[in-house]
């Protein structure tokens, strides 16, 4: 990871709470991570993009990435409207690697 990433798209309809779990596992990646949510993204259930749509940023739902040892964070998002979501990381300096977990319940 020494550019920006984005993560796929997951569909998040009619489920209340998500949560996502990112795991630096090797070297000195710093930046943020940002959780990002679409309203007019559409994709059929093969993951094919039909309508690209717009992506926001879930304020304030960013955290930063530090250089040094490999680390942990969770986004635990409650009752979010959006059907759509995604992860970006923002790079600023660094190299390494990491990935990410996904969870949902439905109340």
């Amino acid at each position: 990871m020494a550019a920006d990433v984005t993560s796929s798209v997951t569909n998040i309809q009619f489920l209340d709470n998500i949560g996502i779990q990112v795991n630096v596992l090797s070297g000195t990646p710093t930046g943020t991570l940002q959780v990002q949510v679409s309203a007019d993204h559409e994709q059929d259930t093969e993951g094919n993009v039909i309508v690209a749509g717009n992506w926001v940023d879930l304020v304030p739902a960013q955290q930063a990435i530090t250089a040094g040892a490999p680390a942990q964070t969770y986004f635990d998002l409650n009752q979010l409207s959006a059907p759509w979501i995604r992860l970006k990381y923002n790079h600023t300096s660094g190299s390494g690697s990491m990935d990410a977990f996904i969870t949902a319940k439905m109340l």
